[in-house]
């Protein structure tokens, strides 16, 4: 009897040793998951505020439309309010003996209706071959700014990571130097050094564990944004030779049975538009290029 109560005291501690080692296998795995999932939100935070500053330098916006707001000139108010002005007054001498405290009450909601009343709103277009604007520096500089705040975070959890150390700091430091060139508002220089960021950026992305789509449209776009940034310079067989590299990374998303089946559509109609970009470079026209880039960007980051 004593025997028995000896084994099933043995068996009871390696049952607990047993289920402590589970649970804390279980803990570890879903501490290691959250943090993934929050290295790939911060690096998908960056990335898009990346793509944001390459579309800035073409002025290049995701919508076709914008509201724009504008005041009604004075003469256009007075001119539709006449009719009912003259109205208002035949009504009798009892109008003019309203109290003060009414007077003043509706004095404030009537100048509240005219700032109101004196705003017009138009649909204004957003299209590549209508756009006129100059690069907003003063946003781009903002935006870059703002970069560091998060970067900083980033940098911490990569590190943690165990992330390549040597593309975390290149990363970095090319963060500073894109700072210097945009201080002196140069499009073409600024270009470059975007796309040597975001290609720091797809190295950095490569290392994540899984997130296979994510990886493969990174670096797909990567080779689209080194080609974009020598559109200025016409550089048009360079540009051929990065926009077949993206062609060739994207190719591997026609290939892979681990993605999911409600991504199809949209994988093959990007390769359509990437084919399309290259007929572009064939062409070597900037605003066709353009228009192809700006349809191509909005299917990727929609996936």
């Amino acid at each position: 009897m004593k025997k028995f109560k000896n084994i099933a005291y043995i068996l009871l501690v390696f049952i607990i040793i047993i289920l402590g080692f589970v649970i804390y296998s279980n803990a570890n795995k879903n501490n290691e998951n959250e943090e993934n999932e929050k290295i790939v939100s911060e690096i998908k935070y960056v990335e898009s505020k990346l793509v944001n500053l390459f579309n800035e330098m073409n002025k290049i916006e995701s919508r076709n439309y914008n509201i724009a707001v504008g005041e009604v000139s004075k003469e256009a108010t007075q001119q539709s309010s006449g009719g009912s002005s003259s109205s208002s007054g035949s009504g009798g001498g009892s109008s003019g003996t309203s109290s003060g405290e009414g007077s003043t009450s509706n004095g404030e909601e009537s100048m509240t209706n005219d700032r109101q009343d004196n705003k017009k709103f138009e649909l204004q277009s957003n299209g590549i071959l209508t756009s006129k604007e100059d690069i907003n520096w003063d946003s781009v500089k903002s935006e870059i700014e703002n970069l560091y705040t998060s970067i900083a975070t980033m940098t911490m959890d990569l590190y943690n990571e165990q992330i390549n150390q040597d593309n975390i700091l290149n990363f970095n430091q090319q963060l500073d130097n894109l700072v210097t060139v945009v201080k002196n508002e140069n499009k073409e220089e600024t270009l470059i050094e975007l796309s040597n960021l975001y290609n720091l950026l797809s190295l950095i992305t490569q290392q994540l564990p899984n997130e296979e789509l994510y990886k493969v449209l990174v670096e797909t776009k990567n080779n689209i944004f080194k080609g974009y940034s020598k559109l200025d310079k016409g550089d048009w067989n360079d540009i051929s030779s990065n926009i077949n590299d993206a062609i060739s990374s994207y190719s591997k998303l026609l290939t892979n049975t681990n993605i999911r089946q409600e991504n199809q559509y949209s994988i093959n109609k990007g390769y359509i538009l990437l084919n399309e970009m290259q007929n572009a470079v064939n062409i070597q026209d900037v605003s066709v290029f353009l228009i192809k880039y700006k349809n191509l960007l909005e299917e990727l980051n929609s996936m």
